[in-house]
């Protein structure tokens, strides 16, 4: 199996397209909704046959090795693509067990810093229009591909819900991106979904926030007009423990504010300005 790494790269021509529905929803206050259009004819349908707990030897063997694949590629594309650094390792020091692991959503690539900072062997949670076709579709699958059915059925739901257990006792970090919509080198961190602070009050898991920001590279595009990745600089923080005196709400309200809080701490250290929204309802910015 060969892959191209430069395959996650886009045309400058859609990437302007996208960056330019970005601020359209950002004005109106949608920082939630998706700008790319979904194309279900380039994913298989999750079904309520779908395996989302994967046991057995087979299913053992097919894990290692596309683990295996999707290393070198992880080491080539955070190397080649995006000149990766990684801080704030002491926060893993003396972490351990299950975690809701939540990361701002800027790219297709994004995934790639997370798997090198925290290990190759997690769960992502992403909507169940990405179980593409092909190859990238047998990998995904393959490397711990939890997919969030959009049509809400309600065995696929306590099929998805039940995995969300199985792997948290096992130990797993199960990744969620609490924004919901991938929006493409969208620097500043957005209001924040209740979901993945939901599953870590429930399971009674921690919150490891992560933050990526980025470094524009010198050339926008490469030599065939596609739009070059910035530089990666991915941010590992504190992690956030339920609290034992709060109710699930309250719970779910105080993680999830404290991730936003950590995340415009970083964004306005970093950038060293302070993180403001072209909103014009300010009354939709709900954190």
């Amino acid at each position: 199996m060969k892959l191209d790494i430069n395959m996650l790269k886009e045309d400058k021509a859609s990437y302007d397209k996208w960056k330019a529905l970005e601020k359209e929803f950002e004005l109106n206050g949608e920082f939630n909704k998706d700008t790319d259009p979904v194309d279900w004819n380039a994913c298989d349908p999750v079904t309520e046959d779908y395996e989302y707990i994967k046991k057995g030897v087979k299913n053992a063997i097919l894990h290692k090795i596309y683990l295996a694949v999707l290393k070198i590629y992880t080491k080539k594309i955070n190397k080649k693509l995006l000149n990766l650094k990684i801080v704030g390792k002491e926060n893993l020091k003396h972490f351990k067990g299950g975690a809701i692991v939540t990361c701002n959503h800027i790219s297709k690539a994004d995934s790639f810093p997370i798997r090198q900072a925290l290990g190759m062997d997690i769960m992502y949670v992403a909507a169940d229009f990405n179980n593409w076709k092909g190859e990238m579709g047998v990998i995904g699958r393959n490397t711990g591909y939890l997919p969030l059915p959009t049509t809400l059925n309600k065995k696929i739901m306590r099929k998805f819900n039940e995995s969300i257990e199985y792997y948290l006792s096992k130990g797993k970090k199960i990744l969620m991106y609490p924004e919901q919509s991938m929006w493409r080198d969208y620097i500043k961190p957005r209001p924040l979904k209740n979901g993945a602070f939901h599953y870590a009050v429930k399971h009674n898991v921690p919150i490891l926030p992560l933050f990526i920001t980025i470094k524009p590279k010198k050339e926008e595009v490469d030599e065939l007009n596609r739009a070059n990745f910035g530089d990666y600089t991915l941010h590992i923080l504190s992690p956030i423990y339920p609290k034992e005196n709060l109710s699930e709400k309250d719970n779910v309200d105080y993680m999830r504010q404290e991730n936003y809080k950590l995340w415009k701490d970083l964004y306005e250290k970093t950038y060293n300005i302070p993180l403001t929204y072209t909103t014009v309802d300010k009354s939709k910015i709900k954190i």
